[in-house]
């Protein structure tokens, strides 16, 4: 390895995206021009090479300390040669680094990218050689295009050779992948100046911009990847780096996204994708198998999505600007949130947000796929698609604390407590079981429900869960709770993060008391409990445990990428214990996430404000007084009946009833078995119907909508 005798100087060790979209005269560069400059200023950074280069061999154009053997699945080492090589060419030709069109650098380049031709390394994993090691390659390409000195011609063109006839097809790809794909074929066209390939890869890189019943955007709002499976986080947010990245390159081109397309990344990403992110942090249950990895839930990287979009989409810049505001930290997590519920009926899934906390329910059904498992990641998420609840407020309540989780014990989700957590019969694109699954919304309030049975790996559990979100409380009910196992069942309220600064309360039939730290409790009679600003109220009481304690586990046990290392956290847990072998049991609780303090808890679990009206295997329904609402879930055919209401059905179905302050009574329903059938109701409601309304409900034909919420005003 020879010296770099020219001063360094660290101006920055990670890459720099740009945040905006320089201005181009177009009439002063051609369309390849104006990509070319545009894909040089995304990737500027002066990295202090020197680490890289200490295991350089300048005679071979390697590193002494890289594998080029490895095949590796995962983890494969020969990329590290790539990342080393593109710290030497963003240091090459950026005029602000010490090193700028330094001599011995182009030199250094121009023999690793000879090696990396001569050598090809290759994984068993597609995604190396299609997508990072061509991504990377392009790049380097447009850069060293922009350098002091350019590659030599025909090391370029087998490079560029290479990239065509290696890099894959975007068009055998969906969604993400696609886009991808899509990036190395545009850094390649930019470079060649091949106007064929470049409208190709434009086309096909804003062709998954479209709502399909297959991976991609669907018409619910939610992005499904690798089957039917909710992936907003992690795919979703892979192909929005990837739209946003390209159609910031072709702002003002003749390539440019157009202004339906524009409208419908708009949407996801202000609707769905940003919502899903709390302050800084992903809610952990929208990822995928990417929750197992070390720092998975930081969404910091997301922040330059919405700057890319303020420049691509002005209009809304306000609305980008808070994301990027909470994001980075610069104002606080409620900047901006609207108060939403949404059901998304393609993924089953449910977002639930209020200013100041948000909350998200995933589960399965028979037409959506399980949290995946696979490439030695994610080994023990099998519960967490059977109803975990996501409870935040600053967002980091989970954060990394997955290989000291108890993973039989997932908030909202009710299991047998057992030593090892089942490993699905697949690892990809493995069904759930329930057919009646999902949730009616008016787009503020909300009722979601998930009936199971899990016969696999000796579960044989089974329950009727549902959730009913409102202002001030989701209301967490479940009936039917039945189980063979031979381990002790429990519903778990929430498994999170603890502190020694925070308090964890409770109040029992003997007044308020306090947990320590390493504390555990088991009562009947407990009221409440309180940790870090969220209490669960328990207005139907049951067998209550309250743990604080540390809890150890191992990154590389839920994810074999992971190094071998210990994490011990401090965890506090909630949970409602069924026993062995239980029969029709039930549980009942209230997540409440603001005014927690004794005196208001006390009033609050003492009000009548929130009613259960029933929890049975046939209905589970829930009033909530003040905003004159009522939610139920009806599992079969039926009738409720009390003094202020009648409801009558001749199906399953979830609804809403909501009495507003104009004299309007709106009635939303919803097929949770999304059967495409008509559904039957009678209402009869004291003060405002008189005499029972008949309401026909038509799903039929509604194809991929048959999740859908009907809102019908019958006043």
């Amino acid at each position: 390895m020879h010296k770099i005798h020219t001063p360094l100087k660290r101006i920055a060790t990670a890459l720099l995206f740009l945040a905006t979209i320089p201005t181009v005269t177009l009439a002063a560069n051609d369309d390849f021009d104006t990509l070319v400059e545009r894909i040089s200023n995304d990737f500027q950074s002066a990295p202090d090479i020197t680490a890289d280069l200490k295991t350089f061999d300048i005679k071979k154009g390697s590193f002494s300390d890289i594998d080029y053997a490895s095949t590796a699945q995962d983890g494969w080492q020969p990329r590290t040669h790539l990342i080393r090589l593109s710290n030497l060419v963003y240091a090459y030709t950026n005029k602000r680094s010490k090193l700028y069109g330094n001599e011995n650098v182009y030199n250094d380049i121009v023999k690793a990218l000879s090696y990396w031709m001569e050598r090809r390394p290759k994984s068993t994993n597609w995604w190396y050689a299609q997508v990072a090691e061509p991504q990377s390659l392009g790049v380097m390409l447009v850069k060293m295009r922009q350098g002091k000195h350019h590659l030599p011609k025909q090391l370029e063109q087998n490079i560029l050779n290479h990239m065509r006839e290696d890099g894959g097809d975007p068009a055998k790809w969906t969604g993400a992948n696609r886009t991808d794909l899509c990036l190395h074929w545009i850094y390649r066209a930019a470079v060649e100046r091949n106007d064929t390939d470049l409208k190709r890869a434009m086309e096909l890189a804003f062709e998954p911009i479209k709502y399909t019943t297959g991976e991609g955007f669907q018409c619910d709002g939610s992005f499904i990847q690798h089957g039917q499976q909710l992936y907003i986080g992690g795919y979703g947010d892979e192909i929005l780096k990837g739209i946003t990245q390209i159609a910031g390159y072709a702002a003002g081109t003749k390539f440019a996204l157009s202004a339906d397309k524009k409208e419908m990344v708009r949407q996801f990403m202000l609707r769905s994708f940003y919502p899903t992110i709390r302050g800084k942090y992903k809610i952990y249950n929208t990822l995928g198998r990417g929750v197992s990895r070390n720092n998975s839930l930081n969404a910091s990287n997301t922040a330059l999505y919405a700057r890319r979009m303020m420049t691509i989409d002005p209009e809304y810049a306000a609305q980008y600007q808070d994301i990027v505001s909470r994001i980075e930290g610069k104002a606080k997590a409620d900047k901006g949130v609207a108060s939403a519920n949404t059901h998304f009926y393609r993924a089953d899934y449910t977002l639930h947000t209020r200013p100041s906390y948000s909350v998200g329910v995933r589960f399965c059904s028979t037409r959506t796929s399980r949290m995946e498992y696979g490439n030695g990641e994610n080994l023990k998420a099998y519960y967490v698609s059977d109803g975990s609840c996501s409870i935040t407020k600053t967002g980091d309540e989970y954060l990394n604390i997955f290989p000291a989780w108890n993973w039989t014990r997932i908030p909202g989700v009710t299991a047998p407590v057992t030593e090892r957590v089942p490993l699905g019969k697949k690892d990809w694109e493995l069904r759930g079981t329930s057919q009646f699954a999902g949730g009616v919304t008016d787009s503020i309030y909300g009722a979601s429900t998930y009936a199971y049975y899990d016969s696999y790996d000796g579960i044989n559990t089974g329950a009727r869960k549902s959730w009913f979100f409102f202002d001030d409380e989701v209301v967490c009910l479940g009936a039917g709770v039945t189980s063979s196992s031979q381990s002790d069942v429990q519903t778990t309220v929430n498994q999170c993060l603890d502190n020694a600064k925070w308090s964890m309360d409770y109040k029992d039939g003997n007044g308020k008391s306090q947990l320590k730290l390493s504390d555990n409790i088991a009562k009947t009679d407990i009221k409440w409990v309180r940790h870090n600003g969220v209490a669960y109220v328990f207005p139907k009481g049951g067998k209550v445990t309250v743990e604080r304690k540390k809890q150890t586990g191992n990154w590389h046990d839920i994810n074999n990428v992971e190094p071998n290392r210990t994490s011990t956290l401090d965890v506090a847990t909630v949970a409602i214990d069924h026993g062995t072998h239980p029969q029709n049991a039930s549980y009942a609780y209230f997540i409440v996430p603001e005014n927690t303090s004794n005196n208001a808890l006390d009033k609050y679990a003492q009000s009548n404000e929130v009613s259960i009206l029933s929890n049975s295997k046939k209905l589970q329904a829930v009033r909530r007084g003040g905003l004159g609402v009522w939610q139920m879930v009806f599992h079969e055919k039926g009738k409720y009946k009390d003094r202020d209401i009648e409801v009558k059905t001749d199906r399953p179905c979830a609804l809403m009833i909501r009495r507003k302050s104009d004299g309007h009574v709106w009635l939303h329903v919803a097929d949770p078995a999304q059967k495409q059938q008509t559904i039957n109701l009678q209402v009869k409601l004291k003060g405002s119907l008189k005499k029972a309304k008949k309401i026909k409900c038509n799903f039929g034909s509604t194809g991929e909508k048959a999740g859908a919420t009907k809102a019908y005003c019958i006043k």
